[in-house]
């Protein structure tokens, strides 16, 4: 039975048992209001999710460098830059300035001698891949997803898993700068180094990366193996399953025993695919829990059961290809996300106990968490400077309202010694995030002052986490 197939059934099966309809199969669509286009008047901005908007004054879209920098002179109000608009946290908005990178993409350059390959900013991960494969290159890992920028990539920290892999901030060994005043600054380790450790994650306060050298392998193919397997299980071995594979990650399903695993190793000749992945479980998942989790002292036990039922005969899914068409998935269920990276030991603890506090305080929650692995990293304000990390995200639909479910779980990656994502919700402010970061969270603000003097790419936002 395919995972869609079995999810329906479940879903089908809880409702008939209860008899219960009401609110069940709701859209997942943010309610927006009708845009009216008229001309010579701001249009507004908003971000995949929903939960950020704007009405900049100027909408930019340079398709060169020195159009870039045009627009960095000519600026009015805060300026700030926008790709794919996959960021759930407000780095983007501003009533003063926007510059869309879109045009600022494609291959500049590439050596086939070190594997390296000099692309611009704008580029769109899911063109990213083929675009490379063509030149004999490939990114060594990449995230679930592959809508993003590569520049707000860059300067967000995204990443994937895998405990031998560093985020996307990390293949990076040059980038071109271009800062409010209009300058454009080349750096790597060795030419202005300074500008090079704060510009790889400096969530776009610095100015606007236009180009970048990323440090790449040769094109490999993979075969990713999709399971539904019990939470304790995997994390009772968990450090093994890491060894075992290349990049492994797994999602735990709230108020269930189960989770789902993700095996990612080097594809054999004899991998083949099987199943189907299906982009709207999560959909079905809520319905299911809609339907039975309401129930009074035993909803939560109902839902559990109707899971473990259903997902016991399901078959292991199997995905094979080139390495930039197997790492992402499809996401089409509009969700809202708050990640936080704790230490990578104190992974097990913290995800425990966010599972148990979901449970204990009947948090009405269906959607999947994700829990993956990245290595460490020196980049100054990288969620993995100076150590191995966990990363474990929560989410929430994208109609419902996120607010108290994570103001119930945030605490739990304080206590653990979290760093937030930065493209991701959080409520950290400037005080309790230099705490997080005290080898370079002064070195990082003393090359933005110096860039930007004037504050003129730090939005509400902005200066609330950087106390600017």
């Amino acid at each position: 039975m395919k995972r869609r197939t079995f999810l329906q059934a479940a879903a089908g099966a809880g409702v008939a048992a209860t008899g219960l309809l009401t609110g069940c199969g709701r859209s997942d669509a943010v309610p927006q209001s009708p845009v009216e286009f008229v001309p010579g008047k701001a249009l507004p901005w908003m971000n995949w999710s929903g939960n950020q908007s704007c009405t900049p004054a100027w909408r930019a879209a340079p398709a060169s460098e020195a159009e870039l920098v045009n627009v960095l002179v000519r600026a009015k109000g805060v300026v700030r830059a926008v790709g794919a608009s996959h960021s759930f946290s407000a780095v983007v908005p501003t009533d003063g300035t926007l510059v869309a990178t879109d045009l600022l993409s494609g291959l500049v350059a590439h050596d086939p001698a070190t594997l390296r390959a000099e692309i611009r900013a704008g580029t769109r991960m899911h063109a990213l891949g083929a675009m490379l494969h063509g030149v004999g290159q490939s990114v060594p890992n990449m995230p679930d997803m592959d809508y993003p920028a590569m520049g707000g990539a860059i300067v967000n920290s995204v990443h994937g898993t895998g405990q031998r892999f560093g985020s996307m901030s990390s293949c990076v060994t040059a980038l071109t700068l271009a800062t409010p005043s209009g300058q454009l600054i080349d750096c790597s380790a060795e030419r202005n180094a300074e500008v090079f450790h704060a510009a790889r994650t400096s969530v776009g306060a610095l100015g606007i990366i236009s180009r970048m050298t990323l440090q790449n392998v040769a094109p490999f193919r993979l075969v990713e193996t999709t399971k539904i397997e019990t939470t304790e299980d995997v994390l009772a071995e968990i450090a093994k399953r890491c060894a075992m594979h290349r990049n492994f990650e797994f999602m735990p399903l709230p108020h269930s025993s189960l989770c789902v695993t993700i095996a990612t190793d080097e594809a054999g000749p004899h991998d083949t695919p099987a199943g189907e992945d299906d982009p709207q479980a999560v959909k079905s998942l809520r319905t299911l829990w809609q339907a039975v989790g309401w129930m009074p002292g035993m909803g939560e036990a109902a839902y559990d059961k109707l899971l473990t039922t259903f997902m016991a005969g399901e078959g292991t899914q199997v995905r094979v290809g080139q390495s930039y068409d197997v790492f992402p998935h499809v996401r089409v269920v509009r969700f809202r996300e708050m990640e936080y990276t704790v230490p990578a030991e104190a992974g097990p603890d913290c995800v425990r106990e966010i599972l148990r506090t979901i449970r204990e305080r009947r948090l009405p929650i269906a959607f999947p968490l994700e829990y993956r692995y990245v290595k460490g990293d020196d980049i100054w304000l990288s969620m993995f400077e100076g150590r191995d990390g966990c990363s474990i995200s929560v989410h929430q639909y994208g109609d419902t309202d996120h607010r108290a479910y994570f103001a119930e779980i945030e605490p739990i990656f304080w206590k653990y010694g979290g760093r937030p994502h930065w493209g991701k919700i959080h409520t950290l402010d400037a005080a309790r995030l230099a705490a997080l970061y005290p080898r370079h969270w002064q070195d990082f603000h003393t090359v933005r002052r110096s860039l930007d003097p004037q504050g003129r790419m730090l939005n509400p936002h902005l200066k609330h986490i950087f106390g600017a």
